[in-house]
């Protein structure tokens, strides 16, 4: 199978490391890239949108000529493979949402957050003139990497980077998705306590007969939990 495993935020492609060398190693082929907007390094991401990750997105897979895909999207990366979907229906085999946000055309992330969570980003957003949002340290390893331990946490703590807001407020575009709907799965992470697990139900709720499939692990799985994650990815994306 061909998978392309998009990311949420703060994070780049390279979250999905171990994952993609365990996929690999069972004969699959990967390719993770990393959103725009969330490079590492000195990046400008003023202005970088929902639209903006999926065009690139696009244009990535495009590029490559990839076909025959199962689009993977965590969490903010559930709405960045439906955008990918909606414009690539002819290349898509599956889409598989792990932990994701499942958005109705013309609903933006922050529309399915609970309020209290919106309102913290949108505070934490107007606190820097390019408008992103700056992880929490403490709040990343409670509730993001809940389980983890030091050494795995402080591994991925300095290559973090600031979330662009408008991945978050900008309203989706589906034209096409809801009404094609391709095959679609979706994986629950037991473990997760990034939102109350009643969220990732109503997301998956959306779906039409959707393939569930349970994994161990936190809402960072593919960080603590990479095999297992990615096994449960392969049972997800069959047919």
């Amino acid at each position: 199978m061909r998978f392309v495993l998009v990311h949420g935020g703060w994070q780049g492609g390279w979250c999905w490391d171990a994952v993609a060398a365990r996929l690999r190693a069972e004969g699959h082929e990967v390719f993770a890239p990393t959103l725009r907007g969330l490079a590492e390094g000195e990046v400008d991401r003023a202005g970088v949108d929902l639209t903006a990750a999926g065009e690139g997105l696009v244009a990535a897979i495009e590029e490559r000529d990839l076909t025959d895909l199962v689009l993977v999207g965590h969490s903010g990366g559930g709405p960045v493979i439906q955008y990918a979907a909606d414009r690539l229906a002819d290349r898509t085999r599956r889409v598989v949402f792990v932990s994701a946000w499942v958005l109705h055309d013309g609903e933006a992330i922050h529309d399915v957050l609970p309020r209290p969570l919106v309102e913290g980003d949108r505070a934490a957003a107007a606190q820097r003139p390019d408008r992103t949002i700056l992880m929490d340290p403490g709040v990343w390893k409670a509730h993001f990497m809940n389980g983890a331990t030091d050494e795995q946490v402080a591994a991925v703590a300095d290559r973090l980077v600031p979330q662009p807001l408008g991945w978050l407020t900008e309203p989706i575009s589906l034209p096409r998705f809801w009404t094609a709907e391709p095959p679609s799965s979706y994986v629950f992470l037991r473990d997760d306590r990034g939102v109350p697990m009643e969220l990732y139900r109503e997301m998956a709720g959306r779906l039409t007969n959707p393939r569930v499939v349970e994994c161990d692990g936190p809402h960072e799985a593919m960080l603590t939990h990479p095999e297992a994650l990615a096994d449960a990815l392969v049972t997800a994306a069959h047919d």
